[in-house]
């Protein structure tokens, strides 16, 4: 699928270079995928001109269906783990209130359209909790923010994010085109409740000192319903993914801005204890959210172009 996906960006964009930045990909990877690919169909689907990449004639017929076969894959892996479920059983899978917003309802409705025969059970904590319910076994499967104590947990990352600014619509930042730190730390900064070193905040907090400013005055959020709440109100800025508050700056009541100079990213990660192997249930949540997320982040990108 990666390959797919890489092919079809490379022939619209008629650039590896544009491609790998819409994909957030090296270019030097999305060369050795299509290079992948076109051994595996077994012609060069690509020619590169002076100034411009463009579909040969091989090309031109076989990426008529890929849009389809994409599609084709994601039901093809949702059926397989279908096929392959033989017994009623439960999983657990834990989340951060603020990482819900990224397509989880669309796993949900795939897993349980697949695998209905599953009690799929939602644990939504805060970090630190999450991360003692891997270790205690209550949780299969936990959706988190990176970093986190890669010597006890195993993590596979499922997506990045730029960290913006995000405030209310009629907050004085909303209106300025070009502000500086110093005019960020004039402000309360929204931060998650959390007591280890791991997590969003600790990235956030990171990012203030690469540039050079404390964070004077914290807000704190246990969840995303207040975090909504104290930027509505105007009581402060937040620094983080715009997805966290995707409906909100859908309805504008909230606005995304870039923070200056070079932001951090934001990891998002599947996380499971290695000490445990994992069901088949989970093994079939853990299949589900890879594609899920994928087939998602593919048709965001889409609709952005």
């Amino acid at each position: 699928m990666s390959a797919l996906i890489s092919f079809i960006e490379v022939a619209e964009r008629g650039s590896f270079t544009e491609a790998a930045l819409a994909l957030n990909l090296s270019q030097p990877t999305v060369s050795q995928q299509i290079q992948r690919l076109e051994r595996i169909v077994g012609v060069k689907l690509l020619n590169r001109g002076s100034n411009k990449v463009y579909l040969s004639k091989a090309g031109e017929a076989f990426i008529e269906y890929c849009q389809s076969g994409l599609q084709n894959v994601e039901t093809g892996v949702f059926a397989a783990l279908k096929a392959a479920q033989t017994s009623v059983n439960k999983v657990s899978l834990g989340l951060t209130s603020v990482n819900a917003e990224h397509c989880l309802s669309v796993v949900l409705r795939n897993f349980h359209d697949f695998n209905p025969n599953i009690n799929l059970q939602i644990f939504e904590y805060p970090l630190d909790e999450l991360i003692h319910g891997l270790q205690n076994q209550k949780i299969d499967l936990a959706w988190m923010s990176s970093p986190l104590p890669i010597e006890t947990l195993h993590t596979e990352v499922l997506y990045e994010e730029p960290l913006s600014l995000v405030c209310s619509s009629v907050h004085e930042l909303a209106q300025v085109a070009n502000f500086t730190w110093d005019d960020i730390c004039q402000y309360p900064i929204v931060l998650p409740r959390q007591d280890s070193n791991y997590g969003i905040r600790s990235v956030v907090e990171e990012l203030f000192r690469i540039n050079k400013h404390s964070i004077k005055t914290v807000v704190e959020f246990s969840g995303a319903q207040s975090l909504r709440l104290i930027l509505l109100a105007n009581f402060g800025v937040a620094i983080l993914p715009g997805s966290q508050v995707a409906s909100n700056l859908q309805n504008n009541d909230l606005v995304v801005k870039a923070i200056p100079g070079i932001p951090l990213v934001h990891e998002v990660v599947i996380a499971t204890n290695p000490k445990y192997s994992l069901s088949p249930e989970a093994k079939s949540l853990l299949e589900t959210i890879r594609a899920s997320v994928q087939l998602s982040n593919y048709q965001l990108m889409i609709k952005g172009m």
